[in-house]
């Protein structure tokens, strides 16, 4: 018998958690501030990834971590104020750099993400945009043969996980994309990875899946939680909806959300910033090229050349500080042609980053009915329809289609 379910957050892994419910039959509303997919899930790559298994907190970190403290690196910017504040989290997340735990790791992520890759195809047929699809869609360049050979260890544990590719010379990478400037050395073709046009126009699609087959959407804030003998309480914009089970799929705001129940959730924030600019007149990108040595992405989208930056570790919710998409945009320029840009100021959103640099996927621990489905960092839309079939699995009482147990809230006293 279906239940009633609400599905705290519309992002990515909201929507395809609704919708994964919706489809074992169960009567879900989801629920969001704003419409699904406009919040983080709104500034990615657009890529549909089964070969992003090295987890950020890796043994190569460790190697690059008096650079990466320098503040030189437009892949990683810092507010020390925050760092000190959050010592201990940034102690533990060093903590799992060793080479056990990222390839245990990369076996979970690559679980998980080859479900959601079949999962994604399968719903995008069913959506009818297999128009915003790009094949072998995910190139890592790098600019020198000296970058080249620090990825040797990520390799690796491709190799070791069974992860398709091919790797490219300069001339090689001239041919695949003419549109590129002569600045990469090598390249790696990630050549199982699909990609997407508009990552907004695809949530927008699977959203569109829900509601015709009967799924409710609601815009609103949510702001209490209260568990009591007939279920769930959700208070949204001061009105209580009950139903027999809640998810929370909020991305950066779940260990706030799930922190009203008594849980303390090691959640941070990885915050990231992209700008649009308008094509050049020379040849276009036929797939997303992620500049190893800037840590940025140069993307072709609907909307423009995304230039996508790297990872800005702040409070969540302080101003915005450009200079990191700025000098992006700046580096992009010399790797492709483009003209102005075309928005007013940088879109930005905040990624949630667990400790471990896992998912959390599964049951809370002390209130029944109640899942947590969060902390997909910057791989949400590459991991949310299968952490979406596996919380669907785990209500209706069936196996997962891969194991999970990796991603169970429990591995943490919270």
């Amino acid at each position: 018998m279906g239940k009633s379910i609400i599905v705290v957050g519309g992002g990515i892994v909201g929507v395809c958690n609704a919708l994964s419910l919706q489809r074992a039959g169960h009567s879900v509303t989801l629920i969001d501030r704003k419409a699904p997919g406009r919040e983080t899930s709104y500034g990615n790559a657009g890529v549909l990834s089964e070969s992003s298994v090295m987890v950020l907190n890796n043994p190569s970190m460790l190697r690059a971590l008096p650079r990466l403290l320098a503040g030189r690196s437009l892949g990683l910017r810092y507010s020390l104020s925050f760092v000190l504040k959050n010592l201990g989290w940034f102690i533990k997340f060093l903590s799992y750099c060793t080479p056990r735990y990222a390839r245990a790791a990369g076996r979970a992520l690559r679980d998980l993400q080859l479900s959601s890759l079949a999962q994604h195809k399968a719903w995008i047929a069913e959506a009818g945009v297999g128009h915003l699809v790009r094949h072998a869609a995910w190139v890592k360049a790098f600019r020198s043969e000296a970058s080249f050979a620090k990825y040797s260890a990520e390799l690796a544990l491709l190799d070791e996980m069974g992860v398709n590719y091919t790797i490219y010379d300069r001339e090689q990478i001239r041919q695949m994309e003419p549109g590129l400037k002569p600045v990469y050395a090598k390249a790696v073709v990630m050549d199982d990875t699909c990609g997407v046009s508009s990552p907004a126009n695809l949530t927008d699609a699977y959203v569109g899946l829900f509601e015709a087959a009967g799924g409710t959407v609601m815009m609103g804030d949510v702001s209490a939680l209260e568990q009591d003998a007939a279920g769930w309480k959700v208070t949204v914009d001061g009105s209580a909806k009950g139903a027999d089970h809640v998810i929370i799929a909020a991305g950066p705001w779940s260990s706030e959300v799930a922190g009203w129940l008594g849980y303390r959730i090691p959640l941070a924030w990885e915050r990231g910033y992209h700008l649009h600019l308008k094509p050049g007149d020379g040849p276009q990108l036929g797939r997303a090229i992620c500049d190893m040595d800037g840590g940025f992405a140069i993307v072709p989208t609907l909307q423009g050349v995304r230039i996508t930056s790297g990872v800005e570790i702040a409070e969540r919710d302080a101003p915005k500080n450009p200079a990191q998409i700025i000098g992006s945009v700046a580096s992009a320029r010399e790797a492709h042609d483009m003209k102005e840009v075309i928005e007013d100021e940088p879109w930005m959103g905040r990624r949630p980053t667990l400790v471990d640099s896992l998912p959390m996927i599964g049951p809370a621990p002390r209130h029944p009915g109640l899942w947590f489905n969060f902390g997909h960092q910057h791989l949400g839309l590459s991991m949310a329809p299968g952490s979406a079939l596996s919380i669907t699995a785990m209500i209706d009482n069936q196996p997962a289609p891969f194991d999970a147990t990796p991603f169970r809230p429990t591995r943490f006293a919270i």
